[in-house]
């Protein structure tokens, strides 16, 4: 099979033809590590921090030698994947695309990382992010710009967008990213891929570089929803290294992939949706809803007290940026001048916040979980935009929305903070193209723990409307 031919292959598809030794782990990692030389190299697209060439290529020889033998690691055998900054990966630097990190090199994986060796994943190498995870751009002041695969010339999100962008480029045939408020969903949302965030305690943190202890989870990032949901089904489940991980039993995330939707009941938040939205993602997300629809869903609309996407957005940075800079604390003494400009100022602005701003904000936080979850007593999942917008210019993060001004700071968080707010996990998917061509990301929302729920309707949807097979890495 050609370079062309792999590809084009998904992970599943590509799992399938190396268990049935069609392709080899050799080959596959060749042509991922050859593609990310020229994209990388040559065209200086930034969306990768360290690649491993010699260990990747050693690594899908050792497998090569077990897939000969008959005896296969897991579902990830010979799969080329892409790790954000913030993991740890032992003996390599993991800055979290920071300069205040660059010496740190753990002793360890990271747990998550751990499962996905154990089942069979080559790693290809860290990928490009915000820094610290605190920014929704992937702007590096040390590393450069991530650039967006379908645009050169605009942003791919962030904080995880360089594993997207290495997903939507091919140069990574899955990855893994983390979310905050929206640092996997955002990116997934600007480059077209499916983005999960888990519901909180669902993947264990511990390895991975915090930004906000309360709301950080770790999540998959692929090309496809079947795909996502075998990438969580070795994620998931609590670990004796992380008391924030949940005992919860962990179910196949794909059993019910491929189950009708008929009967499933959606719900909407009106006076919170398309308030400040371009007109191509409220098209596309309307649209999808009729899409639901058609496959036998039924809409809600629900009014919650005290909800607003200003309130959320408020409530989530207060708690973040508490949180960030309580961790950052003694660098940020130490050497405030490793900081990137933006980074620094918020963490220094996070030191204002008074205590009881904290802990009213968690207050809130509690009131929002019980209106959700009285919620999901009558709807199976939430729908709304991912972004209010598609991807941006590069540096140029003003905008204009029906004729009024507007901020990406200030509309970024609009709707993927719900999530981190409430703990539930949330999934971006694609919902379609803007007229310059470029993806909408439309996010369910679905109770704890109930991620099977939301691949069965992803996927559902999925194969009405798709564009995993347009994705700019497979043209």
């Amino acid at each position: 099979m050609n370079a062309t031919n792999l590809i084009d292959l998904t992970m599943a598809e590509a799992s399938e033809l190396i268990h049935k030794k069609e392709i080899s782990p050799v080959e596959l990692t060749d042509t991922y590590l050859a593609r990310i030389q020229v994209s990388e190299e040559i065209e200086h697209r930034c969306n990768w921090i360290d690649v491993f060439y010699e260990e990747a290529r050693a690594v899908a020889k050792a497998l090569e030698e077990m897939q000969m033998a008959n005896h296969f690691l897991g579902p990830l055998h010979g799969i080329p994947m892409g790790f954000k900054d913030n993991i740890a990966i032992a003996g390599k630097v993991s800055s979290a695309g920071s300069k205040v990190l660059n010496n740190f090199v753990p002793e360890a994986d990271a747990p998550v990382l751990q499962r996905m060796k154990s089942a069979g994943a080559v790693v290809l190498g860290h990928t490009n992010m915000h820094e610290l995870a605190w920014g929704g751009t992937t702007d590096n002041p040390h590393y450069g710009p991530s650039l967006n695969p379908w645009d050169l010339t605009r942003f791919c999100g962030g904080s995880s967008g360089g594993s997207a962008a290495a997903v939507a480029n091919a140069t990574a045939l899955a990855a893994l990213g983390t979310d905050t408020g929206g640092s996997v969903r955002i990116p997934s949302s600007a480059c077209g891929t499916v983005g999960m965030r888990p519901t909180i305690g669902r993947v264990p943190i511990a390895g991975i570089t915090p930004l906000a202890l309360t709301f950080d989870t770790c999540g998959p990032m692929t090309r496809n929803v079947r795909d996502n949901a075998i990438l969580l089904n070795v994620m998931a489940g609590w670990d004796s290294h992380d008391p924030s991980s949940s005992m919860e039993p962990v179910p196949d995330y794909t059993s019910e992939i491929g189950l009708p939707l008929k009967g499933m009941r959606i719900g909407v938040i009106p006076n919170c949706m398309f308030e400040s939205d371009q007109p191509d993602v409220e098209k596309s997300v309307r649209e999808s809803l009729k899409i639901f629809e058609s496959l036998g869903c039924t809409v809600k609309e629900f009014s919650f007290d005290f909800c607003n996407t200003g309130t959320w957005a408020t409530i989530w940075n207060i708690i973040t940026s508490s949180e960030a800079s309580a961790w950052h604390q003694k660098f940020l003494r130490e050497k405030p001048e490793d900081y990137g400009d933006d980074v620094r100022i918020l963490l220094e602005a996070g030191e204002f916040h008074i205590a009881t701003n904290y802990v009213n904000a968690q207050k809130y936080r509690r009131y929002l979980m019980d209106q959700f979850d009285s919620a999901f007593r009558e709807v199976d999942f939430f729908i709304s935009p991912t972004l209010p917008f598609t991807a941006l210019p590069l540096g140029n993060y003003k905008m204009v929305i029906n004729g009024e001004p507007k901020d990406f700071v200030d509309l970024v968080n609009n709707y993927v903070c719900i999530a981190p707010l409430t703990g539930q996990p949330c999934i971006s998917i694609p919902c379609g193209l803007d007229e310059l061509g470029l993806p909408v990301g439309m996010q369910l929302l679905g109770r704890p723990f109930g991620e099977a729920t939301l691949y069965r309707a992803a996927a559902a949807f999925e194969d009405v409307y798709h564009i995993f097979d347009k994705l700019p890495g497979l043209l």
